[in-house]
């Protein structure tokens, strides 16, 4: 694999992971400052962007794989 497509790879991986952590961090804020009512989508946010890192990290270990036996 590329390295610079590596790191690209990597840097998505994090920003998934922040933005999780931030939309998480915020929707605790949010629920005791205002009620579930106004924190929902911050929790739904942050679910799926750690989804999204999940697959994003299979989907590089699965190239780093490939690659690999080459």
């Amino acid at each position: 694999m590329n390295k610079n497509r590596r790191i690209v790879m990597i840097v998505i991986e994090v920003l998934y992971i922040i933005t999780a952590m931030f939309c998480v961090g915020v929707g605790i804020y949010y629920h005791i400052k205002h009620g579930f009512d106004k924190s929902w989508l911050f929790y739904g946010i942050g679910i799926i962007s750690l989804g999204m890192f999940g697959v994003r990290r299979i989907q590089r270990r699965n190239l780093e794989r490939r690659e690999s036996r080459k």
